[in-house]
């Protein structure tokens, strides 16, 4: 969302600037971009395991965020999730007055979307921002009935993505060679951290009951995270170590969207995932749990299919059913970007934050 905003936006009306808290590779794709892109961290304090090591660092991050805030004569701030809310709210309390839009993409209660400490205090700094951003209805009606935020200054902006690009048509058959893929392998793929919330093991799971019905079924993990050690170990005590690829993080989703059969999220909640949306921009059936956020966009059977969370042999069935119908497979792509094109196109987005930014009035 970062790099599309800054990419998007009307530069005759808007100067952006990036910030993050530890770099990253949003953080290198937007100065790729060409916008200035800072750091809050420094070597020194991204690793600080004592409680008083970490409360230095997030004061320095803090100060660091203020003087941006100063030196650029920022008139407004857009948050995104609620750790760099905490920053903006203490950054506010001294700095100039600045415009403040923050964007909330899950439901901060949910298990293992934040860490504990956060999520109390970020339900309460939710207010102090002149307008949130809810990636999802579900997110909008939490922010107004549980954090309390006033129903006027609670929009709803659902995430959209770039559908000309991810659109393009790719040569799927060179990339598998690069990727050592074979040719005749029916891919199923994820772009997604590899973190507890995207349930990886449950698609590794649903691919070892797969295999047997669909031997030549192959399983592309693209993204980083804290659980890659457990998801590779996993995937050897299930036999299916051959049959899964672990990319880490790339830059080159579209060309590897092109690889993909089917595209498959396995998540235990999501906001409004944009993976999603871009796999449904590349005409890519989906099939994915029913979660919040997912579910308001997926009609099960109509544009994708959805399986209850945590039910390795109802996502194996689905992805069989993919398997063998191939003109339900086509239908659901088809439907998918018929989907983004009428509801999920980037300059949706990129106007609805442009009026935020100015009088709040999104479209």
């Amino acid at each position: 969302m970062v790099e599309d905003l800054a990419a998007r936006l009307d530069p005759g009306r808007f100067r952006s600037f990036a910030c993050s808290l530890t770099g990253g590779l949003v953080g290198e794709a937007v100065a790729a971009r060409g916008f200035p892109v800072y750091t809050l961290a420094d070597a020194a304090n991204r690793q600080r395991p004592r409680a008083i090591g970490k409360l230095r660092a997030f004061r320095a991050r803090v100060a660091r965020l203020e003087a941006l805030i100063e030196r650029h004569a920022i008139d407004v701030l857009h948050t995104h999730a609620l750790v760099p809310l905490l920053h903006a709210a203490l950054a506010r309390r001294r700095a100039r007055r600045w415009r403040w839009v923050h964007t909330e993409q899950v439901l901060p209660d949910l298990p293992g979307a934040y860490p504990r400490w956060v999520v109390p205090l970020g339900r309460w700094f939710l207010s102090r921002a002149d307008v949130v951003a809810a990636a999802s209805d579900a997110v909008g009606a939490y922010v107004r009935e549980e954090a309390g935020v006033a129903a006027d200054r609670v929009r709803v902006i659902y995430n959209c993505v770039d559908v000309e690009r991810f659109g393009q048509r790719h040569d799927g058959a060179a990339k598998r060679r690069e990727l050592s893929i074979p040719a005749d392998a029916w891919v199923i793929g994820v772009v997604a951290n590899l973190r507890p919330q995207k349930n990886h093991e449950l698609l590794l799971r649903a691919l070892a009951r797969l295999r047997p019905a669909a031997p030549n079924a192959c399983l592309v993990l693209v993204g980083e995270g804290e659980q890659r050690e457990r998801l590779e170990a996993l995937a050897g005590e299930l036999a299916i170590q051959d049959r899964v690829r672990f990319l880490g993080p790339r830059l080159d989703v579209p060309e590897l969207l092109a690889t993909f059969d089917v595209y498959c999220l396995s998540s235990h909640y999501e906001g409004l995932p944009f993976s999603m949306l871009e796999a449904m921009a590349a005409r890519k059936p989906v099939v994915a749990t029913r979660v919040l956020g997912i579910r308001e966009i997926i009609r099960d059977a109509e544009t994708g299919i959805l399986v209850e969370p945590d039910d390795p042999d109802a996502l194996c069935g689905a992805l069989l059913r993919l398997r063998q119908d191939v003109a339900l497979a086509e239908k659901l792509a088809r439907a998918g970007r018929h989907y983004v094109e009428t509801h999920g196109r980037l300059e949706q987005m990129v106007d609805g934050y442009a009026a935020l930014y100015t009088d709040g009035r999104a479209s």
